[in-house]
């Protein structure tokens, strides 16, 4: 109630202030008038008696044309041209007044018009208290707006900080995702030595394993030599055990006296008969040895004996040096056989020993690189989906960038000539859209209606009819 009383009391002080104004411009403008027809008739007393004035010197003028006063003349045409000048200026200063006069009678009836509303929109009590709810409830609607605004705006701002730590957190992410493909890069640079490593080693057994073979085969040359020389003399040792065992059995069945009389009669005809067999026998050498005499040209038989005898010498020794080479051969054989199978199998345990490192080595780097394979394409879905939703934030802040209309002049005095958005330059965009924010939520000012209902004096044009009558002058 209070508020309402005090509003009529300023909209009565406001009426009676302007019905006041009203009142005296009408008083300035009564006696404007006045003052402008008194102006006029004087001006045109003035043109009238500058008329008469003209005449009179035309005729002088006619009079004195034709006489001595021609020196006269020429200064009285001079005073002419003179007055002619000053009466153009006057009547260029009273067409002057003639449209500052109309401009003044439009001025007053825009005034008088601007009165007949003001007093047309006169408004009741009943009016007054209606426009005064209107108003309140305009306020507490604009209040209303405000706190959405401000709601919305605390939205944006937690958004933005969820965007940021967003941002944040996947470009930790990344640097992760670096570490992890530096460290598995460092992985398979070692694997890569390891199996190096590996190969030279392999080698450098290789070649310990050739040289090992070859100092072993010098060994078993040499063994199988002496071990030749050994069955040599083995055999030549027993040779001569067994013909020493022939002779003494020989002798020992010789040494024995028999007894029995059918034995010895058996005995005497088996002499009898190797008596005959042994001259059949030696008639069968000696028509041998005459045949050899006669082949060989030699009639002496002792020297024939010695011939024969080295021959077979010769030939035993010849057979002996074959059977020694053939048994040499097939020990040679047998050794080499067993050699070859020898150094075949250590082949095949090395190949198989060598094969078995390489595919366990093999094994593990493929594992390894299976296993760095996963982690890779791991890391990339994770990167292809952190830059999508890197995507979409960039999308969405520029979309709010466009929307609130910001200034990009600080990223152009930043970036130069480029302001396209990206992960570098998203904080300054942000901090662009947080000033663009705090600066709309600063200039949201709620004018009062009511100041504007009551502000209809300041439609009035103030005119100084005075002083412009003055200047004027």
């Amino acid at each position: 109630m209070n508020g309402q009383t005090e509003l009529e009391e300023s909209a009565n002080a406001e009426l009676q202030r302007l019905q006041r104004q009203l009142r005296t411009l009408q008083l300035e403008l009564r006696s404007l008038l006045d003052y402008k027809t008194k102006q006029l008739k004087k001006q045109n007393h003035i043109i009238s008696v500058l008329q008469q004035e003209h005449k009179q010197l035309t005729n002088e003028i006619t009079t004195l044309e034709g006489g001595t006063h021609a020196k006269k003349n020429v200064s009285k045409e001079k005073k002419l041209i003179y007055l002619q000048n000053q009466e153009a200026e006057v009547q260029r200063i009273l067409a002057s007044e003639r449209i500052n006069l109309w401009e003044l009678e439009g001025h007053i009836k825009k005034m008088e018009k601007e009165i007949d509303g003001l007093r047309k929109l006169e408004v009741p009590d009943s009016c007054y208290k209606d426009t005064i709810c209107k108003v309140q409830k305009s306020v507490v609607k604009l209040e209303n707006r405000l706190d959405v605004v401000n709601k919305k705006c605390s939205d944006v701002l937690t958004e933005n900080s969820k965007l940021r730590d967003s941002i944040n957190h996947m470009l930790q992410d990344r640097a992760n995702f670096n570490e992890m493909w530096q460290s598995m890069v460092t992985q398979f640079n070692e694997g890569k030595k390891y199996i190096m490593d590996l190969i030279d080693q392999s080698t450098l057994a290789y070649d310990q394993r050739e040289e090992l073979c070859n100092k072993l085969q010098v060994l078993k040359d040499r063994n199988e030599n002496d071990k030749i020389i050994h069955i040599q003399e083995m055999r030549e040792m027993q040779r001569r055990l067994e013909h020493d065992a022939k002779l003494q059995k020989f002798f020992d069945i010789k040494g024995q006296k028999r007894l029995n009389p059918e034995l010895e009669q058996r005995e005497s005809d088996k002499k009898l008969a190797q008596k005959e067999a042994f001259e059949r026998q030696l008639a069968e050498y000696k028509e041998i040895i005459d045949r050899m005499k006669e082949l060989y040209q030699e009639s002496d038989t002792q020297k024939l004996t010695v011939q024969f005898k080295r021959q077979e010498e010769e030939n035993f020794a010849l057979f002996s040096y074959v059977n020694e080479l053939s048994h040499e051969v097939e020990v040679l054989n047998d050794t080499t056989q067993e050699l070859s199978d020898e150094i075949e199998r250590q082949k095949a345990e090395l190949l198989e020993k060598e094969t078995l490192q390489k595919t366990e080595a093999l094994d593990y780097l493929n594992e390894q690189l299976e296993k760095a394979e996963l982690q890779n394409n791991e890391a990339k879905e994770k990167l292809r989906i952190l830059e999508l939703r890197l995507q979409q934030m960039l999308l969405g802040i520029s979309e709010i960038f466009k929307q609130l209309s910001c200034d990009d002049a600080p990223i152009l005095n930043v970036l130069s000539s480029k302001t396209s958005m990206t992960s570098h330059n998203v904080k300054l965009f942000i901090g662009v859209i947080e000033k663009r924010i705090n600066t709309i939520i600063n200039g949201i000012n709620i004018e009062d209606s009511s100041n504007k209902i009551l502000a209809k004096k300041d439609r009035i044009p103030k005119f100084n009819i005075k002083e412009s009558a003055k200047t004027k002058k």
